[in-house]
């Protein structure tokens, strides 16, 4: 047996119901979201911005040469130097059937979530099953999209440590702004995303490296990671396409989803450690395939 053989075809990983009753599954949203993973890369490659497909997607890549089958998502990461040269390229060569949001271009952007969203303009719309708390003041698309997450310097533990307690302290007032009250905490973002800048500006070159601390929900032990784990980024084969991902993956999923996330051989087949009753999309809270 293959290592890239999926544990059970991808056909059987249902979406759900849309509300003629149609059953999707969760290949029909792959097919939407990895155009906008191709043309991120083509992009990036035309503006030789280095990205690196990371998280769920470099599981992908290390178990199945492609999606997790039951994964309803993509997520990239860059180097938050590239960012303003990433905001640029998009604006200039990303295809009109896309759209990008992003706080440095427009400050309604909530930075809760990933540092910049690429969203696909027309076809299948979908609401986040995050939408309540992480509310869209933007509201560019409603379409699938890709999350791209800055990759931030950073020294130490302790100062990776001091700068998400100082994030995590400022959630409570964020929630309390934007959710419950439906004011927009501009000032508050405004210093966050400043912190985030002083820290990038201050640990560069520093031999660690961190997923925005802006976003201080995973542990330090998963997100601190030695730069010789990420850089420099590599061709990996996805989806029947080389696209980039870290450059030590194994690595880095043992660090960040553990040694029990990778496929094991048992002298005879390869076994997916997932177990079956998490096998299901987690991202998507409705959706619609007709527009």
């Amino acid at each position: 047996m293959n290592k890239l053989e999926y544990v059970i075809d991808q056909e059987n990983y249902i979406l759900g119901k849309d509300k003629n009753g149609q059953t999707y599954y969760v290949k029909d949203v792959q097919n939407v979201v990895f155009p906008i993973v191709l043309e991120i890369d083509r992009v990036c490659r035309k503006n030789n911005i280095p990205y690196a497909l990371s998280f769920g997607s470099a599981l992908g890549i290390y178990n199945y040469g492609g999606f997790i089958p039951w994964d309803d998502d993509a997520d990239i990461v860059f180097n938050y130097e590239d960012l303003d040269r990433l905001i640029e390229a998009f604006k200039k060569d990303l295809s009109p059937e896309y759209a990008f949001d992003c706080y440095e271009v427009d400050n309604r952007y909530n930075i809760l979530q990933p540092t910049i969203k690429v969203k696909n303009r027309f076809g299948p719309t979908m609401v986040d099953a995050n939408y309540k708390r992480l509310k869209d003041r933007i509201h560019s698309s409603d379409g699938f999209f890709v999350d791209m997450v800055a990759l931030v310097p950073m020294k130490d533990a302790k100062s990776h440590r001091r700068l998400i307690s100082r994030s995590r302290r400022r959630l409570v007032s964020y929630f309390v702004q934007d959710f419950f009250f439906n004011h927009d905490p501009l000032k508050l973002k405004a210093k966050m995303k400043a912190d985030e800048k002083k820290y990038a500006e201050m640990y560069k070159g520093a031999k660690y490296v961190t997923q925005t601390p802006l976003l201080p929900f995973p542990s330090q032990k998963q997100n601190l990671l030695p730069k010789e784990v990420v850089y420099p980024f590599k061709e990996y084969m996805f989806n029947g396409h080389m696209l980039y991902s870290l450059n030590n993956i194994e690595a880095f999923l043992v660090q960040f989803f553990g040694k029990n996330s990778l496929k094991q051989f048992d002298g005879e087949k390869w076994i997916d450690p997932c177990p079956q009753k998490k096998r299901k999309p987690m991202h998507i809270k409705d959706f619609n395939f007709e527009k």
